[in-house]
């Protein structure tokens, strides 16, 4: 798709900008469910196909009314996009090219689990004009997968990582974790060596949460695991933090790391409340402060395409309370803070004490009129947001 210049629905635009929307797809299939996952997904693959072609089905469904739009980033995540076949991934991309308008040079993002890639389907990914890869690897210690319920090992996520660049992949993220039970703060250094000497463009390091309704979830409420303590887990953070910094990486969300120019374009359409659309079970979609999502059930998600209904579960209309407090909450998680459009937009001053308090706790810096977190600044990120919703408000 990215590499057919004759495609007549590909047209030349400046570089991602607020008015071109965000295509996400979500593959709802996995090989095995990860012990602390609480994405959608599923294990049984039997209407894999009834899937592709439902998806296919809302992609022009949505069409109908919202007619060739532009689109700049296209993401399939999951579940594990790359259990899908070129030939099915092919079908849901001619789709893609055939009702919307995509630029010329799209960031086309697909999630791989690394136990799931080869060089045949990675040249396959290339050919369709994927430019862009993300890796969950998670760990390179072979006991840390076991315990994730991965389905690689840690030789697998290396040499997927390098038949990557071999594929010709210039852009590739990998996800790591911390603050996993018993982990020491020497194997996530580890981690991190291994991950930036396999010099990747991006790398998102994440800490293990505990989500409700996960096995994981189900173990910790038993006692049967202990979670890193909070404070252990600060500071496993704040090695992380320092350890990109020293590698030339720019922290430019509170879990994201990327090197100069390659930020992830999709993810920042999220966190800029720029427009965007999900495809597929238990995709969101956002437009112009309307929120909306999909069914969580690949059964009711194909059930309502067959009745050529859109599989919608529920919608919002952010009120202006919403959409103040989530200007605050994404522009701290991204580490800044404009405070003039703070006062243009919303019409909040913050406290000239409540700033220079943060200053003198070492949590900030003010550059022109930006509030910017430090390293000790990103430990608190959600508390500082806390701190001035708590004090500002619009009404509804």
């Amino acid at each position: 798709m990215g590499q057919d210049r004759n495609n007549p629905q590909i047209k030349a635009t400046a570089e991602t900008n607020p008015s071109n929307l965000g295509l996400y797809i979500h593959i709802p299939f996995c090989e095995k469910k990860c012990f602390y996952c609480d994405f959608y997904s599923i294990e049984n693959h039997s209407q894999r196909d009834e899937f592709v072609a439902s998806l296919i089905k809302e992609v022009a469904l949505y069409s109908e009314s919202n007619p060739k739009q532009t689109v700049d980033t296209i993401f399939l995540g999951g579940g594990t996009p790359s259990l899908l076949s070129p030939s099915e991934l092919e079908k849901i991309i001619e789709a893609i090219g055939h009702h919307f308008i995509i630029v010329s040079d799209p960031e086309f993002t697909i999630e791989c689990n690394p136990g799931t890639v080869n060089t045949n389907n990675l040249s396959s990914y290339r050919t369709l004009g994927a430019n862009r890869l993300s890796f969950g690897v998670q760990s390179f210690f072979d006991d840390d997968l076991k315990f994730l319920s991965r389905i690689h090992n840690s030789h697998d996520a290396v040499a997927a990582i390098e038949e990557a660049r071999h594929a010709g992949f210039q852009n590739i993220n990998i996800d790591l974790m911390y603050a996993l039970p018993a982990q020491t703060t020497e194997r996530v250094l580890s981690n991190l060596e291994t991950g930036v000497a396999l010099n990747p463009n991006h790398i998102s390091a994440y800490a293990l949460i505990v989500e409700p309704g996960t096995p994981l979830f189900s173990a910790v409420s038993k006692g049967e695991l202990n979670p890193a303590e909070d404070n252990t887990e600060a500071a496993m953070y704040e090695t992380v933090m320092e350890f990109m910094k020293a590698k030339g990486y720019d922290h430019y969300e509170i879990s994201n790391y990327s090197a100069p120019g390659f930020q992830c374009k999709h993810n920042l359409k999220y966190w800029n409340g720029y427009n965007y659309i999900g495809f597929g079970p238990s995709a969101h979609s956002h437009m112009n402060n309307r929120r909306w999502w999909n069914v969580s059930s690949l059964n009711g998600y194909l059930s309502r395409l067959g009745n050529n209904v859109l599989p919608v579960s529920a919608e919002e209309v952010l009120s202006p309370s919403q959409v103040q407090d989530e200007f605050i909450f994404l522009s701290l998680r991204q580490g800044k803070l404009d405070l003039s459009v703070l006062i243009s937009r919303f019409g909040i001053a913050l406290e000239e004490d409540f700033v220079t308090g943060l200053k003198k706790s070492g949590y900030c810096t003010i550059a022109g009129n930006k509030l910017l977190l430090t390293t000790k600044g990103f430990t608190v990120c959600d508390e500082i947001a806390g701190e001035i919703l708590g004090v500002h408000s619009v009404s509804v």
